[in-house]
């Protein structure tokens, strides 16, 4: 078989195929029966995939949106059902894939079957090939009918990215005091004491987040759910210091956990990308620069205040802490 002409009824419009490809470098996908009898390889001038592929491409028009087709399955079968009639059956599986640079993304796949009857005649072969040709055209047809449908949700069609911040997460846990919560209390502190600590006690505070990513109307999504929070089994208290003062310091190294949090929300609010991955991997990276922000402030928090002992430091940082926190817009956040 030659490359098959393209058909004037199949449309186009949404993509360009850019490759195909299969594992098999055979050009022959079955055999069939000549009018003597004999078993013989039907297949394509060249190899199956570069053949699908030049006949793919006739329909292609230029768009940005790059496919490759995967050929799982291209295989053709005959059999004699009487003396001189040959019952035949096509089986074509296809996986189609986004490209995006150095990236493929699973798009769909696609399973076609024909089954057809014919005489041993030598004039009917053309009808075997033409039989071949339009199963490969159901698989093309499958993907394009398939784009079509699916294009706003597709991250290939995005034209836009937002990022949504849904509510802080606050779910009731017995080790776990989210910021959102309550204040803590000494009650919170249950870790081990380390008596030979030179400091009489450690709260250990922490900022996440949960991402879901979607594509809704051309526009990716990523809605991110925060969460500030202390772990009550890594914090710890000697019992002599357990004062209203000391557990002031203690808050307020929450209270920095939750401010550098909030400034991560605002900075990855404004976040705009092309892809989903490209759009989660700056939230990454952003949240890793904030955790290492928030540590630094904690660490010069206590060096500052000398864990306290200077308490006109501890004010000091106190109406400092508290008045940014007062001064981000929370509404613009979340909204």
């Amino acid at each position: 078989m030659s490359t098959p002409k393209k058909d004037p009824s199949i449309k186009n419009v949404d993509f360009d195929v850019v490759s195909v490809e299969f594992d098999t470098k055979s050009n022959f996908i079955g055999q069939i029966y000549t009018s003597e009898k004999q078993k013989q390889n039907i297949g394509f001038q060249k190899s199956i995939a570069g053949s699908v592929e030049n006949y793919y491409k006739l329909y292609n028009t230029g768009k940005n949106v790059k496919v490759k087709v995967v050929i799982k399955n291209l295989s053709l079968n005959e059999t004699l059902s009487n003396a001189n009639n040959v019952s035949g059956n096509i089986n074509y599986e296809i996986e189609a894939y986004f490209e995006n640079e150095d990236k493929s993304t699973k798009l769909c796949n696609s399973r076609n079957s024909a089954k057809y009857s014919r005489t041993l005649q030598a004039s009917m072969l053309p009808n075997v090939e033409k039989q071949i040709i339009e199963t490969l055209d159901n698989g093309l047809k499958y993907i394009i009918g398939y784009i079509k449908n699916s294009k706003p949700n597709l991250e290939a069609f995005a034209t836009d990215s937002k990022v949504i911040i849904r509510s802080f997460h606050v779910k009731p846990a017995i080790d776990t005091v989210y910021y959102q919560q309550r204040k803590v209390t000494w009650a919170d502190f249950n870790g081990p004491v380390r008596n030979n600590h030179q400091y009489g006690a450690a709260i250990f505070t922490s900022f996440g987040f949960d991402s879901k990513l979607t594509v809704e109307n051309n526009v990716i999504i990523a809605e991110i759910t925060p969460k500030v929070y202390t772990d009550k089994n890594m914090s710890w208290a000697k019992p002599e210091i357990k004062t209203s003062y000391a557990l002031s310091h203690e808050q307020l190294h929450f209270d920095i956990c939750y401010l550098n949090t909030l400034r991560f929300l605002q900075k990855i609010k404004t976040f705009k990308e092309p892809t989903r991955d490209d759009l989660i991997s700056r939230i990454q990276y952003e949240y890793l620069e904030f955790y290492r922000t928030t540590h630094n402030m904690q660490t010069k928090y206590d060096e500052e205040t000398n864990h306290s002992l200077v308490k006109a430091k501890q004010k000091e940082w106190e109406d400092k802490i508290r008045m940014e926190i007062k001064q981000i817009d929370t509404q613009e956040i979340f909204n």
